[in-house]
């Protein structure tokens, strides 16, 4: 018999999140559209948790400093949700979310929700970098890079990229 992997293993940072009755359908159960806005939740208190560690030290501003610091900001490209099991109406979860791989102008990002030591979902996340200036695709800033690869327990992997 194979030992079971914590599902918690390689996360730095996990947040928690309580289910709202809103959040569920008539069987009580969250409905699955609601697990791509828990794993947003997960991102934005991982970018947060990322500028309180080397961000400027005055105010953690999510909207403007994120963009100033970094030089850019991402976009969602790509979704994939594996749904193990349901979570329930007032269940309190965990949000596991680290930054799994680079590539030139874009980056995975791995979120597991679990209930307790459950692995209730699996969510793989592609984000591209951009210029805020011209909205246009542009490769990740190597700072951002710097400050992810420093953060991780697991550092990310970096795609082989011919310039």
């Amino acid at each position: 018999m194979t030992e079971q992997k914590n599902p918690r293993d390689g996360f730095r940072l996990i947040t928690p999140l309580r289910v709202r009755y809103a959040e569920c359908d008539l069987q009580g159960i969250v409905f699955n559209a609601h697990y791509l806005a828990f794993a947003d939740v997960g991102m934005t208190e991982y970018m947060r948790a990322l500028m309180a560690e080397n961000g400027p030290r005055d105010k953690v501003d999510m909207l403007g400093g994120f963009m100033q610091h970094f030089g850019g900001d991402n976009w969602v490209r790509h979704a994939d949700v594996d749904y193990r099991a349901s979570a329930r109406a007032d269940d309190l979860l965990d949000i596991a979310v680290r930054i799994t791989r680079f590539g030139r102008t874009s980056y995975a990002l791995l979120v597991h929700i679990l209930r307790g030591e459950e692995l209730l979902n699996v969510v793989k996340l592609t984000y591209v970098w951009f210029d805020p200036a011209t909205d246009q695709v542009a490769p990740v800033a190597a700072k951002f890079i710097e400050v992810v690869s420093d953060f991780e327990i697991i550092k990310p992997e970096r795609a082989v990229v011919n310039a």
